[in-house]
């Protein structure tokens, strides 16, 4: 079989959809949507997207005279979206691409979602040009970026456990790495958005158990899992003990919530 034929492995991307999106983005993805509102018809890009949990809600919207694409570097997270929506009223797409550069034409997009993907992006300012490209003259971005890594406990206990283990923890500290609101505005502005609203959401994070956000930060989030690699394999049983120690204070009837806090962006050309 050649390598363009191999079946793709999703196991990691069926990790994400079942423990992180519940858990942790299907909230915060809610909240942004019903900020912005999409319209009957519009033609929405979902970049970023993941296995699609923005560009499920925001077709929703769009109805069956709209359009959404979802784009993500991932194949794997592409072909489980791609499973989700098969037989939707909306027509939706799903593409594998680089954010930096998404095949599609200049100013085709009345919005663009990027939830909890700038901050993973290799250039910010190009990502954000990019996303501006694309957009209509009346079309608007919006997008989420988590707050600081101390006001979100759940990557705060990773990070921490990793780190006391002497792991390099650096790849799972990039979901908080552009925390700055000035920053944001900074990117924002320097792309060509002139009409700029940035704040600050504090919520709760909800999974079934302490054991579902370890198996989905540890299985289904990217660069988390990148990190936990490198943990000696005797460091691991510790390194475990550590965040359900510190995630045990947060727990309630046996579920976990524990706070988090996001900026959200809306920015228009």
């Amino acid at each position: 079989m050649s390598p363009e034929n191999q079946p793709i492995d999703t196991t990691t991307a069926e990790a994400y959809e079942r423990h992180m999106v519940p858990g942790m983005f299907a909230h915060w993805t809610e909240l942004v949507i019903g900020v912005v509102a999409p319209q009957p018809g519009d033609q929405v890009l979902d970049m970023a997207c993941g296995t699609g949990i923005g560009a499920r809600m925001a077709a929703r919207f769009a109805g069956p005279t709209g359009n959404v694409i979802g784009v993500d570097i991932d194949p794997s997270v592409i072909e489980v979206a791609r499973r989700l929506t098969q037989g939707t009223r909306t027509p939706m797409e799903w593409h594998c691409a680089d954010a930096l550069q998404v095949p599609f034409k200049d100013a085709t997009f009345d919005l663009c979602l990027c939830l909890q993907g700038l901050q993973f992006f290799k250039d910010r300012h190009a990502g954000f040009a990019e996303i501006r490209r694309m957009l209509k003259p009346s079309g608007q971005l919006a997008a989420s970026i988590w707050g600081p890594l101390e006001y979100n406990i759940g990557h705060y206990a990773v990070v921490q456990a990793l780190e006391s283990q002497g792991v390099d923890a650096s790849a799972a500290k990039r979901a908080c790495s552009f925390s700055n609101p000035d920053d944001i505005r900074d990117a924002a502005t320097r792309a060509g958005f002139s009409r700029i609203q940035l704040r600050t959401e504090d919520g709760v994070s909800h999974f079934t158990s302490i054991q579902s956000f370890i198996d989905g930060m540890t299985q289904g989030s990217p660069s988390t899992r990148y990190a936990v690699a490198l943990l000696p394999e005797s460091g691991r049983d510790e390194f475990l003990k550590q965040v359900r120690m510190m995630l045990e204070p947060h727990v309630a009837s046996g579920e976990l919530r524990y706070p988090m806090r996001t900026h959200v962006l809306v920015a228009q050309p």
